[in-house]
């Protein structure tokens, strides 16, 4: 078949038999620990009058791919005559963010190698005029190719996330629509329930995981607030070597996580589209021009305006790399976002109470709404950590005597707000797609 080509999958034939998963695994036996194609059951125990059918998922080579799109390094090339959308590991940082961006899961992250890895649609084999593995040795032919359409949209079955990116494949549609529940079960069952539906679990997402990250915004935040107070003569210019001291620590833990710190420089390669190239740009401007204004110029109060502004620019920028995940409101704006913690932390340290109260206010609203939409949800509200988080980062400063106390208190009370909000965190899967359509057709 020459030309682009793209998957067509029938729901009605697939038998679960996972045969394509093997096939994958044969064919690609390195650089595969987690599995590149995985079958996704819907409805895996059989509850009456609801559907059991499979998915068999790999990487669907996006016409606009997520993690093309969103991959700092640049590690995704498009092969022109298949269509296929390639990740070369040489390039790769081992970031994740290519797996928190796609809402296929198609790219996992390999930890033995510290890169990520996904289907390359056997590139290999339809050189040679074969079909990929995974088509090939379907027992059923429930997976097969055919000449990649142009045409958007089309059925989607159960569990397969909406998105605007165009992946290269199509769905077959059943004979009969799905039936709905006769007795539906109570909501709380349900809720209970809803987990073990699906025959593999979602991974998931967390600060204990991610603790390093949750250090470095933390401390950028704190730093930026720092650079900006002294800017606005409300401090004394802070020791710029101790500057220096935080901003490299800033930059070590932001490297804590990568499986290639080594390539860290590969992080500005996609500044065009990379919300997380722009974020490490910025940051490096952040801390430039606050060394050369503390250092070389510090009579020069134009740099450490420079510095501040960009300091909240790199802050603007790391929330934004957050915005893949599910939203947890309309505005999608979290009382735990990094720039409004710092703007708060800067109405402290220079007195300027206005600032203070309305970005305080803010937090503390953002962080009570959220805390009541749990509550209709039938989630742990975590009353006593809910507690702490209040009486630190806004009862404390409230009633401070000094700056020092009023700051240590916001950025503890923070830190459980940022705590919490790493563990909220949910990325787009079809794991989560069919947990949601599961509970729209019960």
């Amino acid at each position: 078949m020459s030309g682009p080509v793209q998957f067509r999958f029938d729901p009605g034939r697939c038998i679960g038999c996972e045969t394509c998963v093997l096939a994958c695994r044969m064919q690609h036996r390195t650089g595969q620990a987690p599995p590149w194609r995985r079958v996704y059951t819907f409805n895996a125990p059989g509850l009456p009058d609801l559907p059991v059918f499979h998915l068999s998922l790999a990487c669907h080579h996006c016409r606009r791919p997520a993690c093309m799109q969103h991959c700092p390094a640049g590690a995704y090339a498009r092969d022109p005559a298949t269509g296929a959308v390639v990740h070369h590991a040489e390039r790769c940082l081992g970031c994740r963010y290519c797996t928190w961006a796609c809402p296929h899961d198609a790219p996992r992250f390999d930890p033995v190698q510290g890169t990520a890895a996904k289907c390359g649609f056997c590139l290999e084999r339809q050189e040679q005029g074969l079909e990929p593995a995974c088509v090939a040795r379907c027992p059923v032919r429930a997976l097969e190719l055919e000449p990649r359409e142009d045409a958007q949209g089309g059925w989607a079955p159960p569990g397969f996330p909406p998105s605007r990116l165009g992946p290269a494949i199509r769905f077959v549609p059943g004979r009969r629509p799905p039936p709905a529940l006769t007795a539906p079960p109570p909501p709380a069952l349900l809720a209970r329930c809803r987990k073990a539906l699906l025959r593999v679990a979602d991974p998931g997402f967390s600060a204990r995981g991610e603790w390093a990250l949750v250090a470095f915004t933390t401390v950028l935040s704190v730093l930026v607030a720092l650079v900006a107070a002294s800017a606005a003569g409300g401090l004394p210019a802070p020791n710029p070597w101790l500057l220096l001291w935080a901003g490299a620590l800033c930059l070590s833990l932001s490297a804590w996580h990568l499986g290639h710190p080594e390539r860290g420089w590969r992080a500005l390669a996609n500044l065009r589209r990379s919300w997380l190239s722009r974020e490490v740009a910025l940051v490096l401007a952040f801390l430039g021009l606050t060394a050369l204004g503390g250092i070389g110029f510090p009579q020069v109060r134009a740099l450490a305006w420079a510095a501040a502004a960009t300091g909240f620019g790199a802050l603007f920028a790391v929330d934004r790399v957050y915005q893949l995940a599910v939203r947890t409101s309309r505005l999608d704006f979290h009382s735990a976002h990094v720039l409004l913690n710092a703007l708060y932390l800067t109405g402290l340290l220079t007195g300027a109470w206005p600032l203070a109260l309305a970005a305080g206010a803010l937090k503390a609203w953002l962080y009570l709404v959220r805390k009541a939409h749990f509550q209709r949800q039938g989630r742990g509200l975590r009353p006593m950590l809910s507690l702490l988080r209040i009486a630190l980062g806004f009862a404390l400063p409230a009633l401070a005597f000094g700056a020092g106390a009023a700051l240590l208190g916001a950025v503890l009370g923070d830190l459980v707000d940022r705590w919490e909000y790493y563990g909220e965190l949910a990325f787009p899967s079809p794991g989560r797609q069919m947990e949601r359509d599961f509970g729209s057709l019960a």
